[in-house]
């Protein structure tokens, strides 16, 4: 097994105490976690990309470390918990019985142990993990949209789209989180012309046809003639706000009205959409599952060029375990994820895809080590673990140990903005790039972290 530190036989020397006093858990953290990185990133921006798109899957809620990735057998069973570990295809290194299909795929992988931030909040986590910014009071109420862009969204900034009518960012069933109470996906400053576009909800199983997003048809009652007509009134009537706007609200209305355009008028696009082009065997393969369902569509998309994607995993905090973990991971969570990330795999490395194609598992926090009253785990931001494959990165390796108990990182700590910036490095997209918001504001595409060493090939 390919891993930063030992895992047994020495002290836990990186300790609680250590964590949340000393420079990983003050104030810096809590700021924004890591310097922000202005210089010495030049060759960022002529380096050519490793990988052409990302699939980032979100567990939504909260998957438990210690139940899947960073399992403690030697724990007492307050914290042990129910389940047992069994090996991978990465000698020595052992997951939870309820992944054995991943575990026999570790090999194509990499397992991040020691990931961590500064906060335990649902909504601070989630704008956290999706755009690289901590945003302190984020609720569901009055701080519920984006405060900085999404990653997506900076993806679709930088990148655009490869082909006409494509979307360069898309979110999978949509882009709102906590039962879309917030919608942290989006593009705050950037403008509308970088928001996402939703798939809308996939079918709950293999057979079941999938609905088209309804914004790739047209009405019956207007054809592309009456839309070139209309969008060209449209361009007459905003010519005076046009003159009197200076935020770019304008210009990213245009954009946007442009690639609505080609996307309706697109059979490339539509056809990436169009799960009925798969065979009913292999989406199978990927589970009865609208989990399953959801993978298969990721791939479509990637396979059609879109460069990010983002799938929610969870609708509604499904994996908010506070009760019950071990039931629902053990009849649900686990099994359909375990066969939905493993064909996922499988069908990109069978395509010659998984090279260019970056797939990332990431979740907003883990759970907390000692299971509480009523056989769950509550929220734990101090350490989780990440997966992360292809994309020109490395694979089989294990990078971070947690201690015994899985509280807090034991070595090699991993900010989550180290995660966002390997994304960001293996897709060309340069982390010390400011971008204009349309409000004049300036955007920085990532606020601190670097592309974790280990992981580039």
């Amino acid at each position: 097994m390919h891993s930063r530190g030992p895992h047994v036989g020495k002290s836990d020397h990186f300790t609680r105490r250590r964590f949340l006093g000393g420079g990983l858990g003050g104030a810096a953290l809590a700021a924004g976690g890591l310097p922000f990185l202005s210089e010495g990133r030049a060759a960022e921006k002529t380096r050519p990309a490793a990988a052409k798109q990302a699939i980032v899957i979100l567990l939504q809620g909260g998957c438990s470390h210690l139940d899947t990735w960073d399992l403690k057998p030697r724990a007492s069973s307050e914290i042990r918990g129910e389940f047992q570990s069994i090996s991978t295809s990465v000698p020595g290194y052992r997951v939870c019985e309820h992944l054995p299909l991943l575990a026999q795929r570790a090999h194509v992988y990499n397992v991040m142990r020691s990931v961590h931030h500064a906060t335990p909040s649902h909504e601070a986590a989630i704008h956290w993990v999706l755009t690289g910014y901590n945003y302190p009071g984020a609720n569901t109420s009055t701080k519920n949209r984006n405060d900085k862009p999404s990653m997506g969204s900076l993806v679709a900034k930088e990148l655009g789209s490869p082909k006409p009518g494509l979307p360069p960012y898309v979110c999978i069933p949509d882009k709102g989180q906590l039962g879309d109470r917030v919608r942290y996906a989006s593009a705050d400053a950037l403008g509308l012309a970088y928001d996402p576009f939703e798939s809308g909800m996939p079918p709950a199983d293999a057979k079941s046809s999938f609905r088209m997003p309804p914004n790739l048809s047209l009405s019956k009652s207007v054809d592309l003639r009456r839309v070139d007509h209309r969008l060209a009134l449209l361009g007459e009537l905003d010519q005076l706000p046009r003159a009197l706007d200076t935020s770019g609200a304008m210009e990213g209305m245009d954009v946007f009205h442009r690639q609505a355009l080609r996307m309706i008028t697109s059979n490339a696009t539509r056809d990436a959409f169009d799960l009925s082009k798969e065979s009913t065997e292999l989406r199978e393969s990927y589970g009865n599952t609208r989990v399953g369902q959801e993978a298969v569509l990721a791939r479509r998309l990637a396979e059609a060029g879109v460069p990010f994607t983002l799938v929610n995993f969870s609708i509604n905090q499904e994996w908010d375990t506070h009760s019950n973990n071990f039931k629902t991971l053990k009849n649900t969570r686990l099994p359909e994820f375990d066969r939905a990330v493993s064909a996922l795999l499988d069908d990109l490395r069978q395509r010659g895809m998984l090279d260019t194609t970056l797939v990332a598992v990431i979740t907003e926090f883990g759970r907390t080590p000692k299971i509480n009253g009523t056989a769950g785990r509550d929220h734990w931001s101090n350490v989780f673990s990440i997966v992360m494959a292809g994309g020109g990165l490395t694979s089989g390796q294990v990078i971070g140990t947690s201690n015994s108990h899985g509280e807090v990182p034991r070595d090699r700590p991993v900010h989550i903005n180290e995660v966002l910036a390997t994304i960001y490095h293996q897709l060309g997209v340069p982390t010390n790039r400011i971008h204009d918001g349309e409000d004049g504001r300036p955007v920085p595409v990532l606020h601190g972290g670097r592309a974790i060493p280990e992981l580039i090939a």
